[in-house]
C-alpha cells in the first residue's frame, strides 16, 4: 500500500544545480544586453538586472547547500570558505555595478578617468573580487558535498544543461572581466584534482568537473583562434555604452 502520509518530495541537489547554472548564465547575459533606459538617464535595466544578481546567485548557492550533508563540527572551514564566498559574491558586484555605470557615463561624455581609478574598480578589484568569491563557493561546495552519495542522484537533464551554461559564463566572464589568469588556472587545475580523484563522483563535483571542461575547451578556442585573450566587446561581439 505504501506511505499513507508521504513527505512532500524536495527538489534533488541535481535540480538545484541545474537552476544555478541557468541562472548564472541566464542573470550575466541579460545585465550585459539588456540596455534599455530605466529610473534616470545613464542607468539601464541590465544594471538593475546586475543589482539582483548576487542576492539570486547567493540564494541558489544556499538551496545547494542544504542539500549536502552536516559538516563535522571539527571541520567548519567549508562553512567560513561558504560564507566569505557570498560576502565577496555580494560585495564585488556592488562594486562592479556602481563602478560600471560610472565608467560607462564618462565614456559616453567622453571625459577621461581620473587617475584611472574607475578603471581600477570597475575592471579589477570587482571582477577579482566576484570571480574569486565563485572559486571560492567551488571549493566550498565541492568539499561539503564529498560526503554526498552518488548513487543516489538522479541526473536529469536540467542538470546536464546547468553545468554546460555554467562552464560557458565561466568562460565569458574570465574574457569579458580580464580575469582569465584566475579562471584559467582554477579551472585546469580543479579539473585535474577532479579526474586523478576518480570515480564516482558526488553529484557538486561532477556539476564543476563538466563545467572546468567546457569552460577550458572555449578558452582554448578563443585563446587560440585570436592569439590571446580579447574582450568581446573589443571583437564587437557585445554592444559598448
Amino acid at each position: 500500500m505504501g506511505d499513507q502520509d508521504p513527505e512532500p518530495l524536495k527538489p534533488s541537489i541535481a535540480i538545484r544545480l541545474g537552476w544555478l547554472g541557468i541562472a548564472s548564465a541566464a542573470l550575466d547575459l541579460t545585465a550585459v544586453y539588456w540596455k534599455t533606459p530605466a529610473i534616470r538617464p545613464g542607468v539601464t535595466c541590465g544594471d538593475l538586472v546586475d543589482v539582483l544578481t548576487p542576492v539570486l546567485l547567493v540564494l541558489l548557492y544556499a538551496l545547494v547547500l542544504r542539500q549536502l550533508p552536516a559538516v563535522p563540527a571539527s571541520d567548519r572551514r567549508p562553512r567560513l570558505l561558504f560564507m566569505i564566498g557570498c560576502m565577496a559574491l555580494l560585495i564585488g558586484h556592488g562594486i562592479h555595478v556602481a563602478a560600471n555605470s560610472i565608467h560607462d557615463a564618462i565614456d559616453r561624455a567622453g571625459l577621461a578617468d581620473p587617475g584611472g581609478l574607475v578603471n581600477w574598480w570597475d575592471e579589477h578589484v570587482s571582477h577579482y573580487a566576484v570571480h574569486g568569491a565563485k572559486a571560492l563557493l567551488c571549493v566550498a561546495l565541492t568539499a561539503m558535498g564529498a560526503g554526498k552519495n552518488p548513487s543516489v542522484e538522479r541526473r536529469p537533464l536540467l542538470f546536464w544543461i546547468g553545468a554546460l551554461a555554467y562552464g560557458f559564463i565561466v568562460f565569458t566572464e574570465g574574457v569579458e572581466g580580464q580575469t582569465v589568469p584566475l579562471v584559467l588556472p582554477f579551472v585546469v587545475l580543479y579539473l585535474a584534482w577532479s579526474l586523478g580523484r576518480g570515480r564516482p563522483l558526488a553529484p557538486v563535483r561532477l556539476f564543476y568537473t563538466l563545467a572546468a571542461l567546457v569552460s577550458i575547451l572555449l578558452f582554448a578556442y578563443w585563446g587560440i583562434a585570436h592569439r590571446g585573450f580579447p574582450e568581446f566587446s573589443q571583437v564587437g561581439l557585445i554592444p559598448r555604452p
